[in-house]
């Protein structure tokens, strides 16, 4: 079972004077411990030596120790909080993360849609166009917007949208 190197402070610091010299940490040891990622994070050791130590974003998420505002900061697995972690449009929101974050955390337009997701609390995000596509908004989800929902979310028509979206999609390759 992979494990990290400790220094003796940290060694101290997660399991006390008595039991010294210890200078590896595993995962054995995490659950055994009950320590937090909050808790590891704290002492220094970073995320890819979390990660190395359990590669499995499930353990993690089995085993607790993680509360939803440390997802931001396992970005190296990543953990995603809708699919991974479950929470509602809501809770995501409250996390007040951009449009970067929502990515580097595996979050998709597509996943945003399946949670409920409505013209209505797109505004509510307050991302840009370029947010949005940075998520996976395309041209195919403009097309189902009414003209209101368009101006609400983006302050442009839907056929004006659609346009700006189709500037956003890569160029489509011809065969020789």
């Amino acid at each position: 079972m992979p494990a990290v190197q400790i220094s003796p402070y940290q060694s101290v610091c997660l399991f006390g004077w008595w039991r010294q010299p210890i200078l590896t940490l595993s995962w054995q040891d995490v659950k055994t411990q009950n320590f937090t990622w909050r808790q590891m994070r704290g002492l220094g050791l970073t995320a890819e030596e979390l990660q190395a130590m359990q590669p499995s974003v499930k353990e993690w998420i089995q085993r607790g120790g993680i509360q939803l505002g440390d997802i931001l900061d396992m970005t190296v697995f990543p953990v995603n909080p809708l699919t991974d972690f479950g929470v509602d449009l809501a809770e995501l929101w409250e996390m007040t993360c951009d449009s970067a974050q929502l990515r580097r955390m595996g979050v998709t337009y597509d996943d945003l849609l399946d949670k409920g997701l409505t013209p209505q609390i797109m505004k509510a995000f307050g991302f840009t166009m370029g947010g949005w596509v940075e998520i996976g908004f395309a041209e195919e989800h403009s097309a189902v917007l009414t003209d209101d929902e368009a101006s609400l979310v983006f302050n442009v028509g839907r056929q004006e949208l659609m346009g700006i979206m189709r500037s956003f999609a890569p160029p489509r390759r011809v065969p020789r």
